[in-house]
């Protein structure tokens, strides 16, 4: 028998379901062209915005399954799931109506698309392998399991803020492509 999912992880897993929900209405509410054109010569589209936050997942993900196999090994958690302070100011600094501008590293600029389809079909797909993840979390002890930034090998956080700054990122550049790209 399964273990129930901790509350505030299927919380979590609401906010990808939210996300993910709203790059699917968003594609739907655009043609190709649309949906893969620019605002401006430096501002992505809202493709280039969808395909940024698969490219972050697919990253993150064997990060996240370390973590997880990690987090096996320790005993359970007990109780609430908090950030760390690195890991909530950064989380912070993601949301949407933060008003600061982080550059994107190289390896997470979006390239060559392809269909609307297949963006809007990788991300579903990258959505799906992180809830799992955050599932197979469930009862482990995500504060203790420390996990090391790919965007800066300076920058470590524990496993439940990483989940809180993934929802963060997707909410900030979903509302991005919204208006017309970053």
């Amino acid at each position: 028998m399964s273990e129930a999912l901790h509350p505030q992880l299927a919380g979590v897993i609401a906010e990808f379901d939210a996300a993910t929900a709203d790059a699917r209405r968003l594609a739907d509410s655009l043609d190709d062209a649309a949906f893969a054109r620019r605002p401006a010569p430096d501002r992505w589209s809202p493709a280039e915005c969808i395909a940024h936050l698969t490219i972050t997942t697919d990253v993150y993900l064997p990060i996240i399954r370390d973590a997880v196999t990690r987090a096996k090994a320790m005993p359970g958690a007990r109780g609430r799931y908090r950030c760390d302070w690195k890991g909530w100011l950064l989380a912070r600094s993601l949301e949407p109506s933060a008003r600061f501008k982080i550059k994107t590293p190289p390896r997470f600029e979006p390239r060559d698309l392809g269909a609307k389809a297949n963006v809007m079909n990788d991300f579903v797909r990258s959505q799906e392998a992180l809830e799992a993840l955050v599932r197979e979390s469930s009862g482990r002890d995500l504060r203790r399991v420390k996990i090391v930034s790919p965007f800066s090998a300076k920058m470590s956080y524990n496993m439940y803020s990483c989940f809180k700054i993934l929802t963060a990122h997707e909410r900030r550049h979903l509302a991005q492509a919204r208006e017309g790209g970053a």
